[in-house]
């Protein structure tokens, strides 16, 4: 994780302040980065915090097979969705005023609304509908005549036939439907590469939560490169993550005006780049506190400083490994419990409260 490590490094140390209006929150960050995870050696499941490996992989089996209903993830206890879903539903009900974001009043309906798409099956129908994302579109891209295109079986099809081809791509961005997106896909494009015995994986991610969101990246399609692989009689290689924006939520105001003065960004960040001990970015923890409003009640745990720098006080471990049921078929696969299809071994990570909050 020592290369996850280096990217929070440049972010906190060099990234620049931007406030994101979807969101309505203020983020530090970067343009772009990139990072190769050998599959050959080790499973690249974090390890300076605790990612429960289940969480990652339900939602890529929930994308594989082409989901793009909540209600799903929900009974499985995953509720990594469930704030773009009730964000979409807000919308779709002209409720947006009624609820702003970052409220009080938004907090009371969420807690009712997730509720009521675990209890009520015809609600959650409807309620719990995100619009065509991700797997939907891997599953049922329509084209200029209407017509599904099941990309999945495509790419897998192309890549058993036509193995140098440099058409292995599953693509989540369609132009035309992202206005019905609940989230527009972060993860946009996956292209596979064969050389010889060997696939590697190349993803392209336009929008990247560093804290929460690349620890779930990075395992989840780390095992859909060994899922293709084992599929096509292919050994996983390299896994490229090319991350566009990549960015560490800073919470909302109050707390978030440290960020909105330069002379305060400057000070955090010489501050950081002169700490040359893990044991340092603790006091930098205390330091920023005392220099930051406190967070609401109803906000704690948006600003996903004080997370990171936790982290990077933490030594990376010695990562797992993962073995995968090989004689089960992928599409099979994607309807059996996670757990069942693929272990993760030696697995010892950091254990500390570590739950920031989603940005939605």
């Amino acid at each position: 994780m020592r290369q996850y490590h280096r990217l929070l490094k440049e972010i906190l140390g060099r990234g620049d302040v931007m406030y994101e209006p979807r969101t309505d929150e203020h983020t530090l960050g970067i343009s772009a980065w990139q990072s190769v995870y050998d599959l050959r050696k080790e499973f690249p499941l974090m390890t300076t915090k605790r990612v429960p490996p289940r969480m990652p992989f339900e939602e890529l089996f929930w994308k594989l097979r082409g989901e793009r209903n909540v209600k799903p993830l929900i009974d499985r206890d995953i509720h990594i969705w469930d704030a773009n879903a009730f964000d979409r539903h807000l919308g779709k009900s002209g409720l947006k005023d009624k609820y702003p974001k970052h409220s009080q009043a938004w907090n009371e309906e969420f807690s009712r609304y997730q509720k009521r798409i675990a209890e009520e099956a015809e609600f959650a129908e409807t309620a719990g509908d995100l619009g065509p994302v991700y797997g939907y579109q891997w599953r049922h891209w329509k084209d200029s005549d209407g017509v599904e295109i099941d990309q999945l079986k495509k790419l897998l099809e192309g890549i058993t036939k036509r193995p140098g081809s440099r058409y292995h791509i599953l693509s989540a961005w369609n132009v035309g439907d992202l206005k019905d997106m609940a989230l527009g896909p972060c993860p946009f494009w996956h292209q596979f590469t064969v050389y010889g015995e060997q696939i590697d994986l190349t993803m392209v991610q336009r929008s990247c939560d560093v804290f929460l969101g690349v620890p779930f990246n990075i395992a989840q399609d780390s095992l859909l490169a060994h899922m293709v692989a084992n599929e096509t009689g292919l050994k996983p290689r390299f896994f490229n993550h090319s991350y566009v924006n990549v960015h560490a939520y800073l919470g909302v105001p109050p707390r978030a005006n440290f960020w909105k003065n330069p002379v305060n960004v400057e000070e955090f960040q010489r501050n950081f780049n002169e700490i040359d001990a893990r044991h340092k970015y603790l006091w930098l923890k205390d330091w920023y506190s005392e220099h930051t409003e406190p967070e609401s009640k109803s906000d704690e745990g948006k600003d996903h400083i004080p997370f990171i720098l936790e982290q990077l006080s933490k030594p990376p471990r010695q990562l797992p490994q993962i073995r995968i049921k090989e004689n089960v078929p992928l599409l099979d696969a994607i309807e059996m419990p996670t757990m069942d299809y693929a272990e993760v071994k030696g697995y010892n990570p950091h254990k500390w409260k570590s739950k920031a909050v989603m940005a939605a």
